[in-house]
């Protein structure tokens, strides 16, 4: 089978690499095939692969561009299946496969998920519990803003609608805030491999409470299947840096939750795939904190994998082919994961996980930089992670306890200017 991966993020090249060692022959369709190379370890056999065909195109972002690519691409070696596990390019993915006629999400309940406005203004008539949120289309000269702050009120948090990563999420508190806000954004015009930034801003109000996710998956005729429920603990504010994460079944709101993501992914015309949406566990309930219509990123595929046995990754290949996928719904083994930052700006020296690797439910110690790169304060977004640890035990709270208590155990040096 010939399958058509549009972009892709670091940790989901090992998706290519697992469809490759299949016998499929895959077509990556990409802006910058270097960010890869330099992002996983994986991607550089993947990429020198007899039966994979690497594209580079700047114009990849464009819809339209992509849609003849792919024709183009078709025409020469019939495709069997299109897919992405980027949240810039869901939409792609979705416009792709339905030009080719393949499965895939519907184009309006991709934009539903991806664009954050659209979610709210979707659903805003429903009884799904949302923040209080105002959408500001365009946000360029200020008094938008100012006038959705001062609705919403202080504090208040502002998103892009089309962000990624908790890039550019941020608290603010005051007009000070504000303003300093709206001059560093005012210089963002892209967020990389060619991904252009749309103008539009969300205004929400702050929900106090635990965040977690359901990770799901709609099934062909639109069966939803609840998977299971991801804990995301925050870092950083006022920005929100996800930091640890344990993937399980048996939370106390699990039913509720259950319940609200199917309304949730109904009620946006989502109808197809692997789907990720996060929850902010307020005094009086859940309320809906986004959804992203993709397979969840990070290491939580790992995670899933480690519980139920069952490579997501794959799964998504498989599904986008016309498959029925086999589902990672967690079992009794539960694994938890953990990224590391640095606590000040310098030179990387070393990092050293020794000291870890005998412990109790050890699974894994990953540095993502290595000796002699500058390295950022862990301060802004999920960008500043310098690597991570994964862990299992008998339950949540052993396996996440077991990642905790390693934390401290992590070798860390770096060379530090000092101001005199």
């Amino acid at each position: 089978m010939h399958i058509l991966m549009i972009e892709c993020n670091p940790n989901g090249i090992a998706g290519i690499a697992n469809a490759l060692e299949l016998g499929h022959d895959v077509t990556f369709v990409s802006a910058d095939p270097d960010f890869y190379l330099g992002a996983s370890p994986l991607a550089e056999a993947a990429f020198a692969h007899a039966r994979c065909d690497v594209i580079k195109s700047a114009k990849v972002f464009s819809i339209d561009e992509l849609e003849r690519l792919a024709k183009e691409v078709h025409a020469a070696k019939p495709v069997h299946g299109v897919m992405t596990y980027s949240e810039y390019h869901t939409v792609h993915a979705a416009s792709v496969a339905r030009s080719l006629g393949l499965p895939g999400m519907s184009v309006d309940g991709a934009l539903n998920a991806r664009h954050k406005h659209r979610t709210r203004l979707t659903l805003q008539d429903t009884d799904v519990r949302q923040p209080r949120f105002v959408h500001v289309a365009e946000p360029t000269s200020g008094d938008a803003m100012e006038a959705a702050v001062r609705e919403i009120g202080f504090p208040c948090v502002v998103k892009p609608s089309d962000g990624t990563a908790s890039l550019h999420v941020l608290l603010l508190r005051d007009e000070e805030e504000l303003a300093a806000y709206l001059a560093e954004l005012a210089s963002v015009a892209d967020y990389g491999r060619g991904v252009t930034r749309i103008p539009d801003i969300v205004v929400e109000e702050f929900v106090e409470g635990e965040l977690v996710s359901v990770e799901a998956c709609v099934l062909k005729g639109g069966e939803i299947v609840n998977l299971g429920i991801t804990d995301r603990n925050l870092s950083g504010f006022p920005y929100f840096i996800e930091m640890g994460l344990t993937y399980f079944r048996g939370h106390p709101l699990q039913d509720e939750l259950f319940a609200m993501n199917e309304k949730v992914l109904e009620g946006l015309g989502i109808d197809f795939g692997f789907i990720h949406a996060e929850y902010i566990l307020a005094a009086d309930g859940p309320v809906l904190c986004e959804v992203n219509g993709r397979l969840t990123g990070g290491i939580v595929p790992q995670l899933m994998e480690l519980s139920s046995g069952v490579n997501a990754y794959l799964e998504v290949i498989r599904q986008a082919l016309g498959e029925r996928p086999q589902l990672p719904i967690p079992g009794d083994l539960i694994a938890s994961g953990h990224w590391f930052g640095s606590p000040v700006e310098g030179e990387l020296v070393s990092i050293g996980f020794d000291r870890i690797k005998d412990a109790p439910g050890f699974v894994e110690a990953l540095a993502y930089a290595k000796p002699g790169r500058q390295v950022s304060r862990l301060s802004k977004s999920n960008f500043d992670w310098l690597g991570h640890l994964i862990f299992t035990g008998k339950d949540r709270d052993e396996a996440a306890g077991r990642v905790q208590a390693a934390l401290d155990d992590i070798e860390f040096t770096l060379s530090v200017q000092v101001a005199r």
